[in-house]
């Protein structure tokens, strides 16, 4: 029972669970946004597309925040049983040997995550080029649902060790993750999208990561402070079966560009032969992918896009090490943050990037270049990640949501500009490559930050952020 109350407090701040209680209300509003930045005839599909990507990395960010406390959880209740100390580990000695192993459980976690989603990950994009989007969007949801019914498992049956979670990332992993949902959801805005509005509206669309983590963040924090675990994960479930219903029902496929044309009649069975269509496969999807990065390009195309290709991969590796550290990081003393001291925070952080890429955003494309805009978000990222490691108290935290805010326009401005690169009918396999590298990212940042913070407790806890931010530096240089 007491665990259940820990387990309550503990997820005040995920984002998944959010997302079934505003989509009608969000749809709306999201309609109005689609409105004043495209024409009348792409405005539907791109409503449907901005919801599904709104529901689905909610959830994405409530997964993340879920499976570190409860894996936390699940250590200290395995390791201390039945003494009062995972109530409030922070109060005692032993809350350095928990978070320690957590830190290297959730790096199993995630690493299990990254491998065995590289593979679906690069397949999905070329395939979608040819048989539609939908599949991409459809696939993660349905097994995560899986996923779903194994955290509910974990939070339900005392006995049920915390390594459960890397079959949940198994399955998760099997559809491409939610890179896949990235790759089919961009691939899907590129199809609809003009070029002078296809930076705007990756804006907007990455706006959804965290306007929907906001809501998601206070929405399960009532959930768990006022029900638990299971509850909140039985939502989680919920946003998964509303999502399917929603793509099933309502989106369209845009027309595939990649399609085969059916050719004339050939004169002679020699070039009937000659010119049919490849017999479809796994290895001609995957060639089709890699394809799309390696071909010769004019000028310097090539190279620029292996260059926003690596400006990707260290985003989303400091993403990722963010997610995945912050939690411990904030707890540990000095800080010492309670779950909802961590949940408000972390909803301020995101709703600010929202609100910045949403409201600000558009404005300042039209008075400052999109590569200039980039360059300065990653200023200030790199500079919100510095305070975040050097910060002491409360409100030095709360001032690296504000100067972060203008964190989110790079990321977006960087698949708009691997988007232009490319032709149209390459648009599934590009985005289906970065997703791979996306996915490589969940398994480099786990080793990379999962594994230093512990080694840091001792000494400087904040260094992980510090390299963050050197990440970001090289990000600002590439540019």
């Amino acid at each position: 029972m007491k665990r259940n109350v820990d387990a309550t407090e503990s997820l005040a701040e995920d984002p998944q669970t959010s997302f079934t209680l505003q989509l009608s209300e969000k749809a709306s509003w999201l309609e109005l946004l689609v409105l004043k930045t495209g024409s009348q005839r792409c405005h539907s599909l791109l409503l449907t597309l901005k919801t599904v990507y709104f529901i689905t990395h909610g959830r994405n960010f409530n997964d993340t925040a879920h499976s570190c406390r409860g894996i936390e959880l699940e250590v200290c209740d395995s390791l201390y049983a039945g003494m009062d100390i995972c109530n409030n580990p922070n109060q005692y000695k032993e809350d350095e040997v928990i978070q320690k192993q957590s830190s290297y459980i959730m790096m199993m976690f995630t690493g299990t995550m990254s491998l065995v989603s590289i593979p679906p990950a690069i397949l999905l994009g070329s395939w979608s080029d040819r048989a539609g989007r939908k599949f991409g969007m459809i696939l993660p949801n349905a097994l995560s649902l899986v996923s779903g019914g194994i955290l509910i498992a974990m939070s339900q049956v005392r006995g049920m060790n915390a390594y459960w979670s890397l079959a949940a990332a198994v399955i998760v992993g099997l559809s491409g993750g939610y890179v896949s949902v990235f790759l089919s959801c961009f691939s899907y805005l590129a199809d609809v999208s003009d070029a002078g509005s296809r930076t705007l509206r990756m804006g907007i669309a990455e706006s959804m990561i965290f306007i929907g983590g906001t809501l998601g963040f206070f929405i399960s924090g009532f959930l768990l402070q006022g029900f638990g675990f299971t509850p909140a994960f039985g939502v989680y479930c919920g946003c998964h079966i509303l999502a399917l219903l929603y793509i099933l029902l309502w989106l369209r496929n845009p027309e595939p560009r990649g399609k085969s044309v059916c050719l004339p009649q050939a004169s002679s069975e020699v070039e009937h032969r000659a010119e049919a269509p490849p017999k479809p496969s796994l290895l001609m999807y995957a060639k089709l992918t890699f394809r799309a990065v390696a071909k010769k390009r004019a000028g310097q195309e090539k190279l620029k896009l292996h260059l926003l290709i690596l400006c990707t991969f260290l985003n989303n590796t400091v993403a990722v090490g963010d997610q995945a550290i912050l939690l411990l990081f904030l707890m540990y003393e000095p800080r010492a943050f309670t779950t909802e001291l961590y949940g408000i925070f972390t909803s301020a952080r995101m709703m600010l990037l929202g609100i910045f890429l949403i409201g600000l955003f558009p404005w300042l494309l039209r008075c400052v270049g999109e590569i200039t805009l980039a360059k300065i978000s990653a200023i200030f990222r790199g500079a919100s990640y510095i305070l975040l490691a050097l910060s002491i108290n409360t409100w030095m935290v709360f001032l690296v949501a504000v100067l972060g805010a203008p964190s989110g326009i790079c990321q977006a401005v960087i698949r708009s500009l691997c988007s232009a690169v490319v032709g149209p009918e390459e648009q599934g396999a590009m985005f289906s490559f970065s997703a791979s590298v996306e996915a490589l990212c969940i398994l480099t940042g786990a080793i990379i930050f999962n594994g230093l913070y512990p080694l840091t407790l001792a000494t400087f806890p904040g260094l992980p952020f510090i390299v963050m931010a050197g990440f970001t530096v090289i990000v600002l240089i590439l540019l």
